[in-house]
């Protein structure tokens, strides 16, 4: 994972309007913090902490520390904003479902992982005392009576409570021949050849496991392991928060609360949205690269033109969370090749009209996935329009400056490395100086000036 600036997504000082943001961990408990200015000013990251001065901080710590009113008024809305759909629909959760949400989010890992079934099991305490491994999400159609039916002693000899008390993924190709595989045949799992599954733990804590399963001996790659991990760290955070605002919730109505004890939940909160936010940027960009990894002549694709487009936008001086975002719109670009078949991806012969069609029209694929997505949903139009042409010429006709900037900005990074990479249905790769020379040459007619401009006066390092 890249630490710098250039590949990463900055936490903004509150957590207000997108659940990327989130405060620094341990920031936010004292009266003399800086950040206890912020929120009590309730403009979060409009303002800076070097902003409030010491004289400032002294009057609105002490107003701040002596009025549960209006922390408490700042507890309900990080719950306003952090509600289960927010928190959670980084992981396709649905909020209509219901208690069978957890049936969403495995329908669309299974889709993700183009797997035949998905599950989450986690952990509960009947009232016989023996803990048990309770199946609460599946991509399976199962009524209630053959859901909570399934159950699995923690203590039992089974490959999923070997998981269980693991630390890290377990795959196995041929999950048939493992000793421990115990199918469970209301799951339809004597029909399961290979499994992909991840513990759910915080720290030493053991909560469940996701279990992905292919029916015809699919194999996991090392990209597709380190997503189902990064899956299950954003899963555990996001039901930690979950619990911190259920907590809240009942402090909130708590007539008696004492200003101690909603400081000190609102800071657990605010640093569960900051843990929360690094896993979901860890989340998108393990997605970018098992979608790469599927790709394999383009390994590394989405990460080039994520950083290439940040660094047209950064050229252009564009705002941070511009910035940002077109960053993420590049690395989930390419999201919809994941349903492309292996065939055309990866077909070495020159491809037919209808296979071009379908490689042409991936970003489409790719927003239906960003849809689900809720956090990303400000760089679906990004991802969207890519495809449309400066001069009018797309798809939907969008002409000049009425296509999105970010989308004119990922057209010309996606064209740059599409023309500098191999591809196995057409020739030798452009060099650097004949992909500028191509994109100049048809600057105004397919690409924005002002982005080919801007691209051949990147210092050239950035290429290498």
């Amino acid at each position: 994972m890249e630490s710098s600036k250039k590949h990463s997504l900055k936490k903004e000082p509150a957590p207000r309007g997108s659940s990327l943001a989130g405060n620094p961990p341990g920031k936010g408990e004292g009266a003399n913090d800086p950040l206890e200015a912020i929120y009590a000013l309730n403009i979060g990251d409009f303002v800076a902490e070097s902003f409030i001065s010491d004289d400032l901080l002294r009057k609105i710590s002490h107003r701040l520390s002596d009025d549960p009113d209006k922390l408490k008024a700042q507890l309900e809305e990080l719950i306003q904003i952090y509600s289960m759909d927010k928190t959670l629909g980084v992981l396709g959760l649905d909020a209509q479902a219901g208690f069978l949400i957890y049936d969403s989010i495995a329908a669309t890992l299974a889709g993700m992982f183009q797997v035949d079934a998905c599950h989450v099991f986690q952990s509960a305490t009947p009232e016989n005392g023996e803990s048990a491994l309770s199946l609460t999400g599946t991509s399976l159609a199962l009524d209630s009576t053959q859901r909570w039916e399934i159950s699995i002693p923690t203590k039992a000899l089974n490959l999923i409570c070997d998981v269980y008390q693991g630390y890290n993924p377990v795959t196995h190709a041929q999950v048939t021949i493992q000793p421990n595989w115990r199918p469970i045949e209301r799951l339809g799992q004597s029909q399961t050849r290979s499994v992909l599954a991840a513990p759910l733990r915080e720290g030493q804590k053991q909560l469940g496991v996701l279990l992905l399963e292919s029916y015809t001996g699919a194999v996991f790659n090392e990209e597709a392991v380190q997503l189902a991990q990064v899956i299950a760290t954003v899963f555990v955070t996001g039901m930690r928060l979950q619990a911190l605002v259920a907590e809240a919730q009942n402090l909130i109505h708590h007539h008696k609360a004492d200003s101690n004890a909603l400081l000190n939940m609102r800071a657990q909160i605010t640093e569960s949205i900051a843990d929360l936010g690094i896993h979901q940027q860890e989340f998108v960009e393990a997605l970018s690269s098992a979608v790469d990894a599927r790709c394999n002549f383009t390994q590394g694709h989405s990460k080039q033109v994520g950083t290439l487009a940040h660094a047209i936008a950064e050229a252009l001086e564009l705002n941070e969370k511009s910035i940002d975002l077109i960053y993420l719109a590049g690395l989930l670009g390419s999201l919809g090749k994941m349903h492309i078949p292996q065939e055309i991806i990866r077909k070495k012969e020159q491809l037919n009209p209808q296979e071009w069609d379908r490689l042409r029209d991936h970003p489409n694929v790719g927003v239906n996935l960003l849809v689900k997505i809720n956090f990303l949903s400000e760089v679906i139009p990004y991802v969207h329009y890519q495809i449309e042409r400066w001069d009018g010429s797309g798809p939907e006709g969008l002409k000049g400056r009425s296509i999105p900037l970010g989308s004119r900005i990922l057209a010309v990074a996606n064209a740059y490395y599409g023309m500098t990479q191999e591809r196995p249905y057409r020739g030798e790769p452009l060099s650097h100086a004949e992909a500028l020379a191509t994109l100049q040459k048809e600057s105004g007619v397919k690409w924005d000036p002002l982005i080919v401009g801007t691209l051949a006066n990147i210092a050239p390092e950035l290429f290498a």
